[in-house]
């Protein structure tokens, strides 16, 4: 008998062209749209890119110049060539680089560096309050210095540690101070390679050295802003399935479909049930739908990997389920109380402010910690963590916080349907 539901709600719907454009086509559009658009900010407009890093300096400057000073004094060297050294080192040492890099005007007004304690770093990133923590480390600038000028010791590096909050800022940093490195680094491969004494270069032709390179000691990259938006306009679009299944059984109710499968000697639970089985297997259907699309046409996703399709399949099943919880409720609601409003309210207003809290139209990094925990209890917001975890390469058991919390409100939403419910002798009277 659920099947025949299912096969009716499926039909229904097909044949309604205005509710497959918002289901499918608009979300596929939105997610194009935004994608590039903030591929386009990547590339130029940086007006609205707001970095918070902190900087965690364990180097001493001045101790490292001094100590590459005395290193210079005990060379034979003529004095010209030692103090040509010194100048060099002076001016031109990394770490120098690197803050004038930071402090240039247009870097410094995306990115915002304090500098902390390696303890107040850690507990403001995971806090949420920074993007980033920066840390030159102990004998940066006579390590780095030693291996530009003279082409000895294993040089130094730079630690770059990222949120694992799924911000796209985080990943914007990492990127900069990455081309940093490759640039000092590039630059030193080719003095070596002509043969030439960088001790001879003057200021304008020596802008960097083989320093090392980074440490990323965040293991999960952020997601790139189509994974983002990919994500976030198909958690945000599926709970419309909710809202229009409670529509249509509006529709049936106001025709008298519902009194008639109710008169035919079929329970009012049956009903109720065969709304949550349509609107879950819609709602699995159209995000699979957009998934696919979105890694077919935008290369959003891999499709080589067989772990991470099948990840992406239980969040999408767990997200189902909970808009079936939904479609559940509003059903209840229209149906007892007649009136069409609840799902006009719930697609009208209520999908939007969900969407928001739960991040679907921008990283909630910054935002109110109580915006932020209220998003991770709805339905979008805790698979949208989920899916973001996924993509970042978390382990299973870091996604299970998420899942859990889609599994209680999909039951609690159960629970309040069916006590809302009209029972049989209501429905008859």
């Amino acid at each position: 008998m659920m099947r025949h539901f299912l096969w009716k709600d499926m039909i229904i719907i097909v044949r309604d062209r205005s509710e497959m454009l918002v289901l499918l086509l608009m979300p596929f559009i939105l997610i194009g749209i935004l994608g590039f658009a903030l591929g386009g900010i990547l590339g130029g407009d940086t007006s609205t890119i707001d970095i918070e890093v902190a900087l965690v300096n364990e180097d001493d400057r001045e101790a490292g110049v001094t100590a590459f000073v005395d290193l210079v004094e005990n060379f034979e060297l003529p004095v010209e060539a030692k103090e040509e050294l010194i100048s060099v080192a002076k001016t031109l040492n990394p770490g120098l680089l690197l803050e004038e890099m930071l402090s240039d005007q247009e870097l410094s007004e995306m990115i915002h560096t304090e500098e902390m304690t390696e303890d107040e770093a850690q507990t403001s990133l995971q806090s949420g309050d920074i993007d980033a923590i920066l840390t030159l480390p102990e004998g940066f600038t006579y390590k780095s210095l030693e291996k530009m000028v003279f082409s000895e010791g294993s040089g130094s590096q730079l630690s770059v540690m990222l949120s694992d909050q799924g911000s796209l800022y985080a990943k914007i940093f990492s990127d900069m101070i990455d081309g940093f490195a490759r640039n000092l680094n590039l630059e030193t491969a080719i003095i070596a390679a002509a043969g030439e004494d960088t001790a001879q270069l003057g200021e304008s032709e020596l802008t960097g050295s083989n320093i090392g390179g980074i440490i990323t000691v965040s293991k999960n990259a952020p997601a790139n802003s189509m994974q983002y938006y990919t994500i976030g306009m198909a958690v945000m679009f599926v709970l419309y399935v909710a809202g229009t299944i409670a529509s249509k059984a509006f529709v049936e109710k106001q025709q008298q479909v519902f009194n008639r499968i109710i008169l035919s000697g079929m329970h009012p639970s049956a009903y109720l049930t065969g709304k949550v089985i349509s609107a879950t297997a819609l709602a699995f259907l159209q995000l699979v739908i957009l998934f696919l699309l979105s890694a077919l046409i935008f290369r959003t996703f891999s499709l080589g990997s067989a772990d991470f399709w099948i990840g992406m399949m239980i969040i999408t099943l767990v997200l189902a389920f909970c808009v079936g919880g939904l479609a559940s409720l509003l059903t209840s609601l229209s149906i007892r109380y007649e009136t069409e409003g609840v799902s006009s309210i719930f697609t009208g207003g209520i999908v939007t402010l969900f969407a928001f809290a739960g991040g679907s139209f921008f990283p909630l990094t910054g935002m109110p910690n109580l915006i932020i925990q209220l998003g991770n209890w709805t339905p979008n917001g805790a698979a949208m963590t989920a899916y973001l975890r996924l993509v970042q390469g978390y382990e299973w058991t870091d996604l299970m916080s998420p899942l859990f919390r889609s599994v209680i409100i999909t039951f609690v939403l159960l629970v309040i349907s069916i006590i809302i419910f009209p029972k049989r002798r209501s429905v008859t009277s």
